[in-house]
C-alpha cells in the first residue's frame, strides 16, 4: 500500500478513532516509530484535540437543545395544555441520544481499558449524531 494511503488511514485512526500508535501500527503492518513520525509530520495531536473539542461542542449543543425542549414542555404543562407531540418526540429522541453519548464519553474516559470497545462506542456515537442531527462526524 502506498505511503500516502497508509498515512491517511493512520491519521483517521489516531484523530477520529482515538487509537494508539501501537494499535495503528499493528493494524496497518508498519512500525510504531513510523506512525509516530507521521503523527509529528501531520500535527495529529492538534487535529485530535480539535476533533474532540468539536465533538464536545456538539454534545453541549445537544444538551442545550434538550434543556430548551424540556422548558417548552414544562411551559405547556404549566399553561394547562398538552405538550405538542412533535416537541415530545424531539425531546425523547435527543434524550436517548444524550444517554448514549454519555456512555460513549465514559468509555473514552476509561482510557487504557478495552480499546476495541472505545472505538465501537465512538463509531456508535457518531452514528447517533448523524441520525439525530444530520451531522456526519466521520467525514
Amino acid at each position: 500500500m502506498k505511503k500516502a494511503l497508509l498515512f491517511e488511514k493512520a491519521e483517521k485512526k489516531y484523530v477520529e478513532d482515538l487509537m494508539t500508535f501501537e494499535a495503528i501500527a499493528n493494524e496497518l503492518g508498519c512500525s510504531d516509530r513510523t506512525v509516530r513520525n507521521w503523527s509529528k509530520e501531520g500535527n495529529w495531536d492538534i487535529k485530535r484535540e480539535r476533533h474532540l473539542n468539536f465533538q464536545e461542542s456538539l454534545h453541549q449543543d445537544a444538551q442545550d437543545i434538550a434543556l430548551l425542549l424540556g422548558q417548552k414542555i414544562k411551559e405547556q404543562l404549566t399553561e394547562g395544555t398538552e405538550p405538542s407531540s412533535h416537541i415530545m418526540h424531539s425531546f425523547a429522541r435527543i434524550s436517548t441520544s444524550l444517554l448514549k453519548i454519555r456512555d460513549y464519553e465514559r468509555s473514552i474516559e476509561a482510557e487504557g481499558q478495552d480499546k476495541d470497545s472505545a472505538e465501537k462506542a465512538a463509531k456508535n456515537a457518531a452514528e447517533i449524531f448523524k441520525q439525530t442531527f444530520g451531522v456526519d462526524l466521520e467525514s
